[in-house]
């Protein structure tokens, strides 16, 4: 699969912390994530309902500098293949970039609904073995992967502020050899 969705908020945002985010910390990321995203791949950048051009960094980075680190909920580069089968730029990125508090109910229990069905219920998990299961953060902290399934069990839709579920890899020198089957993040009161 040559789809990479990156839910970038917990590790980005410790590192910007209350800084200003750019393009070029995006660009740098993405290439983390995966080398196969150089900057030449991307046909543009959607944030705030408006798309950008790569070459419109100075209105991004002017537009970007209205959130801080901690605002981010994901980034997320798809291919333009999967976005819109019939693309006149196939082979080329577009990069989804999402505050928090933008979702609503019904995304919320959506998207919950998704990402359980990604777990495995703890009596069917195998310890010590490396699963096809995602990464799980709530609140910013990894949760155990013999504990996902529990956990995000446990979450109440009310609760929920903000959730994302990528499909795709992050990276693994900051999550581990699961970090290749993507990523839940959930932000709870």
């Amino acid at each position: 699969m040559r789809y990479i969705l990156i839910v970038f908020l917990i590790c980005f945002a410790t590192v910007t912390e209350a800084q200003n985010i750019t393009k070029q910390q995006i660009d740098s990321w993405l290439l983390k994530c995966n080398t196969a995203y150089k900057p030449g791949k991307i046909s543009g950048y959607a944030f705030n309902k408006i798309m950008y051009e790569p070459k419109d960094s100075i209105k991004l980075n002017s537009d970007l500098a209205l959130i801080k680190g901690t605002d981010l909920l994901t980034i997320d580069p798809f291919w333009n293949e999967e976005l819109m089968p019939s693309t006149n730029n196939p082979g080329k990125i577009t990069v989804l970039i999402l505050k928090k508090g933008e979702q609503n109910k019904f995304i919320k229990q959506s998207t919950l609904k998704t990402a359980l069905a990604k777990y495995t219920k703890p009596e069917a998990a195998k310890n010590g073995i490396v699963s096809k299961e995602p990464i799980l953060l709530i609140n910013g902290q990894p949760v155990l992967q013999t504990d996902c399934f529990t956990r995000l069990s446990a979450v109440k839709p009310e609760n929920i502020t903000d959730i994302y579920y990528s499909k795709h890899p992050v990276p693994q020198e900051l999550y581990g050899p699961n970090a290749k089957n993507g990523i839940v993040t959930v932000w709870i009161k």
